[in-house]
């Protein structure tokens, strides 16, 4: 073995326990436990840094965006001129003249694509002809491309005379009026003589007062959009056209404004039927729709893949950010001049907040189909985002659709990159602002100042927002005296777990409201407890917890969340609340982070998310003397240490060594001794271990005063251990035991060889096996033990009998090379495999085991605890430095600690190449006091000695010398 080779094995050793061949015949340095390898990371820590906008940088991804292809549209009876087109039995122009005489004359189409009925969903089909237009002749696309000129501006004295030119023909309405603005032009007629339209309610200059505030609000939000960095560009004779009064396509009827990609004057072109009355907000919105098609654009677009975009799932995926940035524009333009609005509409664009809020789990990208759906309170999202960054935000998305055909996910987060920033972090912070609803209180506290808003909105409007959600129960009376996003309410008390259950769809959120009880908890802090939440059942969530007091909260407690009271997980994503006590609220807020850049896909995937919360039992620390330890005497080679070195001299099949070496007394005085590795006899006539010992991985032997019996599993001709291996790459290792129900109790670990190399292996699990005293080759019961943690736990037990409290108390460790450090549990009584486990941490007894937290560092993993006069014993080799031959006491009040008087007992002479073997294979390690054995104030312990030369051959150490392989005893006495 090289140098390297010899400094990874000594670092891997320090204090692990003896292990034969693997099941698989691969050689193995005997007494050896792996050094835990780094784990694979399994979830998003959410260790969330809340992170600044840094200058826009565009990003340009590796590559477009690739497209599959849909089925063509299903557009009901109209679907035979499609299809005919899609299998190519009709020319593009053909399609777009049928598709265009199918509108105004079905009758003239000829037979075979001549419409039955109604189309099915008209403004889409009306948007797919307009779309196919972009790419027909100029004489094939007319009909729905006219151009169409404003009529002559009145003289400046004249009243205007809107509907004193000539009519005019589209889409099978006749209109006789044109008002004329600037760049835009409205097409529309007066309500009168069973005709609909616009209501005949006139200015004092003869134009219809609606017609008026729709040219106006064009004007100013043209003019906003301008200054927002949106191109519209001049084209001269060819305003951009409204037409007012399409209420029909066909037979079906059309209930919405739609903005046609390519109209008239061959321009995006806004059509509204005569339902519509909001003169003021409408035309901003829509506006904002032409100004989207100048980034998506016919050239690159509709001539690539928007007849697929209409007919797969991509159409409803485009137009959720299509509205949703149309309200948040529209808003804009109201916010950006003085938030007036001469009708009183600037706040339809907050109309549909409830769609979104009160079902907060439902996908980020949520489209609810043309005109209706949580698309139009999605406005939310590109709020906060532009917020986080700056105005620009918005635009950057729609010059990503532009450059890289993205769909709006992807563009997102091409442009959430594009200012340095982590957009599942963004995320969150967007679910956080949806539940406050407003800034944090106190803005001028946080350092920098102004740091509120990256957990609050900005917007003064976000009171509206909040006040649309009154009157919906899911939403109403949330403690903080306003209403909030949908949530779960519940009262906890300390001592309480709980594992929640939520269905989540891509990009949603889930509420967890969680009040603290009223006197339940730790009388000595206020009756408080710690929070504890645990967010690593999937690995695409981010959470975080706002901490809060109600409204009307007695003294200096705050009614609405402030900064410092946002927590997030921990490294091991838990999110820890301490001093949770009444009035205290904690709402905790999960958003899964992977997303699906298809609407549909999104609505369609729900998930179940598990999320685990708990408040703990205060730890309740015992008052003693507490004294160090102080040794008095020391006796070494003590019994039974020549008890088993004649045993094995003599036996024909039973033991000849072995490590871990605990201990468990029976009733009748026996004591039953638990190795792992153990070698089976007989030896040679000269005290040699022939080359083809027997090894196994545990056994059993029974002390019955100076006579020992061996039990193992399988024959003597074939032993196997008595807990044999589930599979060909796995054994089990054993840990400390007890009785329990009259019965013998033992931990075992189990262990994975996932490679051919002598180190590769892992801890897999632990088990209790549950052994009758009159049958020790055979468990009565195997039961899976907690392994949640990758703790092997049972490197020392406690039974309730011993305690003090009516608890068994079960020891573990974090593995390291060195430094290793303790975890405990404990379980009510003395089964372990029926109780419930509770697992130590700072802020008191957790039922997580992910939760328990490490606590004295230094440990083996092998140990023990044993009481002594009021107080408890400590006692383990010291792993503080590589191959330690200290074995260090320690002492403590409780059973779980704190730790302290840390003292040296002994130091094992044996290790290292100037120990008293002179050999530098040699290692000690797993020193622990044998209960059974002590009284008083003296102490037996043991500790196992090993070789790492594991040469099968008469000159390797476990061949010709086979005492190094066993137990060494020693007693001491503390004063």
């Amino acid at each position: 073995m090289g140098t390297a080779a010899v400094t990874l094995a000594a670092t891997v050793l320090v204090g692990g326990p003896s292990q034969a061949t693997p099941p698989d015949g691969a050689a193995r340095p005997v007494g050896a436990r792996p050094a835990p390898s780094a784990p694979e990371p399994t979830h998003d820590t959410g260790q969330y840094a809340p992170q600044r906008a840094k200058p826009y940088q565009p990003v340009t991804p590796d590559r477009k965006a690739k497209r599959p292809k849909a089925s063509p549209p299903d557009f009901g009876p109209h679907e035979r001129i499609v299809r005919a087109y899609h299998r190519g039995q009709l020319s593009l122009d053909e399609t777009v003249r049928y598709g265009t005489m199918s509108i105004d004359s079905p009758a003239s189409v000829p037979a075979r694509l001549r419409p039955t009925g109604p189309v099915k969903n008209p403004t889409t089909y009306l948007k797919y002809l307009s779309m196919l237009s972009a790419r027909a002749t100029p004489d094939a696309s007319r009909a729905m491309t006219p151009t169409i000129t404003a009529p002559a501006p009145a003289a400046a004295a004249a009243a205007y005379d809107d509907c004193g030119a000539e009519d005019y023909e589209y889409l099978d309405v006749n209109y006789k009026c044109r008002a004329s603005a600037g760049e835009f032009l409205i097409l529309y007629n007066v309500a009168g003589g069973g005709q609909p339209g616009i209501p005949p309610v006139y200015n004092p200059n003869g134009r219809p007062e609606a017609v008026q505030h729709m040219l106006n609000s064009l004007s100013i939000a043209v003019g906003e959009y301008r200054e927002m960095g949106y191109p519209l560009p001049v084209r001269a004779d060819k305003p951009y056209v409204l037409v007012y009064g399409v209420d029909k396509l066909g037979r079906a009827e059309v209930t919405a404004p739609m903005v046609l990609p390519l109209g008239m004057n061959q321009q995006p072109t806004i059509l509204v039927p005569t339902s519509e009355t909001e003169w003021d907000y409408m035309p901003r919105h829509e506006l904002f729709h032409v100004m989207q098609y100048q980034y998506w654009d016919r050239s690159d677009v509709v001539a690539d893949w928007l007849w697929d975009f209409v007919g797969g799932k991509e159409f409803g995926s485009m137009n959720w950010w299509m509205e949703a940035t149309a309200e948040w524009a529209a808003h804009q333009t109201y916010a950006r001049t003085g938030g007036w609005s001469p009708l009183g509409e600037d706040d339809l664009y907050a109309r549909n907040v409830p769609d979104v809020l009160r079902k907060p789990g439902q996908a980020l990208n949520s489209w609810g189909g043309l005109g209706t759906g949580s698309q139009y309170g999605s406005f939310l999202l590109p709020a906060y985002l532009t917020e986080r960054t700056d105005g620009a935000f918005v635009r950057h998305t729609w010059e990503s659709v532009r450059d890289h055909d993205h769909l709006p996910i992807e563009a997102i987060r091409n442009a959430v990159a594009g200012y340095g920033m982590n957009f599942k972090h963004m995320l969150l912070g967007y679910h956080i602002a949806n539940y406050r609803l407003a800034k944090a209180n106190n803005p001028s506290l946080p350092t920098p100042p102004g740091s509120w808003d990256l957990y609050g909105y900005q917007d003064s409007d976000s009171t509206l927002w909040r006040s649309n959600l009154y009157g919906y129960t899911e939403t109403n009376d949330d403690g903080l005296g306003d209403a909030r996003p949908a949530r779960k309410k519940h009262t906890v008390a300390a001592g309480t777990h709980t594992e929640y259950q939520d269905i989540l769809r891509k990009g949603g959120a889930v509420y967890h409201d969680f009040w603290a009880k009223a006197q339940s908890g730790d009388p000595s802090c206020g009756y408080c407890s710690t929070l504890l939440v645990d967010t690593t059942k999937d690995p695409n969530r981010s959470s975080a917890i706002i901490i809060w007091s109600p409204k009307g909260s007695p003294g200096s407690l705050a009614e609405y969340p402030t900064i410092e009271t946002v927590k997030y997980p921990d490294a091991g994503g838990l999110i820890t609340v301490s001093n949770f006590a009444y009035p205290m609220v904690a709402t905790l807020v999960t958003t899964w982070t992977e997303l699906e850049v298809h609407s549909q896909d999104a609505a369609d995937s729900p998930k179940t998310f598990s999320t685990y919360m708990e408040t703990t039992l205060p730890l309740k620390e015992r008052q003693c003397s507490l004294r160090a330890p102080n040794v008095t005497s020391l006796s070494l080679n003590v019994a039974p240490e020549s008890t088993f070195n004649n045993y094995a001299a003599s036996t024909p099949d039973g033991w000849t060594g072995g490590d871990s070496t605990y201990s468990v007394k029976l009733p009748d005085g026996r004591i039953i001794w638990l190795f792992s590795d153990t070698w089976l006899g007989p030896l040679n006539a000269n005290g040699t271990r022939p080359t083809t010992a027997p090894l196994v991985n545990n056994t059993f032997v029974v002390q019955n005063g100076n006579n020992l019996t061996t039990y193992h599993g399988g024959t003597a001709g074939a032993p196997r251990p008595i807990m044999g291996p589930t599979s060909t790459t796995t054994w089990f290792w054993i840990g400390d035991g007890h009785l329990s129900g009259g019965r013998l109790q033992a931990v075992y670990q189990e262990y994975l060889k996932f490679g051919p190399g002598s180190w590769d292996f892992r801890f897999n699990r632990n088990v209790v096996a549950d052994f009758d005293l009159s049958n020790l080759r055979t468990p009565v019961r195997v039961r899976d033990l907690p392994s949640a943690s990758g703790v092997a736990w049972g490197s020392a037990l406690l039974p309730a009998s011993r305690s003090g409290d009516g608890y068994t108390y079960i020891y573990g460790v974090d593995d390291s090379p060195t430094h290793k450090q303790m975890r405990i549990a404990r379980v009510q009584g003395d089964d372990l495999g029926s109780g419930t486990w509770q697992y130590y941490t700072p802020w008191g007894w957790s039922f997580r085991e992910q939760n328990a937290r490490n606590t004295l560092t230094g440990i083996a993993n092998e140990y023990s605890v044993t009481p002594w006069n009021g107080q408890y014993l400590l006692l383990s080799q010291d792993s503080t430095e590589a191959f330690s031959g200290r074995i260090m006491a320690y002492t403590s009040c409780s059973p779980f600690g704190p730790f302290t008087n840390r003292t040296e007992v002994y130091r094992m002479p044996e290790p290292g190449p100037y120990g008293s073997y002179w050999d530098g294979d040699i290692i000690s390690y797993n020193a622990h006091v044998h209960a059974s054995l002590s009284s008083g104030n003296t102490f037996v312990a043991s500790y196992n000695v090993n070789s790492m030369d594991t040469r099968v051959s008469p000159e390797g150490d476990h061949y010709r010398d086979p005492g190094i392989y066993r137990p060494r005893f020693f007693r001491f006495t503390l004063g």
